[in-house]
């Protein structure tokens, strides 16, 4: 795939706000929803939308210093978002 046909999300479809990289709960949600939308407009499968939220979750969020305080949160956004997904493809 060459880059210019990548989904990137935070910085081109998704406003960064802030300082630069994943700060904010909005960020989060943003994200979410662009993954989502791009399922819906079946530019991406529904393992590579449930991939990139578990990333999303499981390893940016973990890692992320500017989160501190919001990480659970966070979490429950990304949650929300996974039982939508599911809930779309049946």
């Amino acid at each position: 795939m060459s880059r210019k046909n990548r989904n990137i999300y935070l910085g081109k479809r998704v406003k960064d706000t802030g300082k630069k990289g994943l700060d904010s709960l909005r960020e989060v949600e943003d994200i979410c929803k662009e993954i989502l939308k791009d399922y819906e407009k079946k530019k991406i499968s529904y393992a590579t939308a449930m991939r990139r939220l578990v990333f999303l979750r499981t390893t940016v969020i973990k890692r992320n210093e500017k989160l501190v305080g919001k990480k659970r949160k966070a979490y429950k956004i990304v949650k929300k978002y996974e039982e939508k997904l599911m809930k779309m493809m049946r």
